[in-house]
């Protein structure tokens, strides 16, 4: 499957849901997409004036971190559920992975650091 202009701009990140059934992809556009593995798009999670370089999905895939500016945010699915957010670094921050096993996330950013 191939999806022509999936973002405006490039693709930062993406990745394979917990059970392989969607993808999330991030962008410089400042969006955060969910599509079927089909590649048919699900839902635009984020829209933003902000670039978005890394986005991971929780375990049981109800959430999705991603990155915005120096912040980390959790966006749930469920629209009615509350979005958490922090400031994770002094610069941008430019990667992020989530252990599920051990529920935490780790972050990189500009400012030459990675956090746990």
């Amino acid at each position: 499957t191939s999806v022509n202009d999936a973002h405006k701009g490039a693709i930062t990140d993406l990745r394979w849901s917990p059970d392989g059934s969607s993808i999330v992809t991030a962008g410089e556009d400042g969006c955060v997409k969910i599509w079927a593995k089909g590649g048919v798009l699900r839902s635009t999670l984020v829209q933003s004036n902000i670039p978005v370089y890394a986005a991971a999905w929780s375990p049981n895939s109800d959430s999705v971190t991603y990155t915005s500016g120096k912040l980390v945010v959790v966006k749930p699915l469920q629209p009615a559920a509350k979005t958490e957010q922090w400031k994770a670094h002094d610069g941008v921050v430019l990667a992020l992975d989530r252990n599920n096993a051990y529920n935490c996330i780790v972050t990189g950013g500009e400012d030459r650091k990675y956090k746990v």
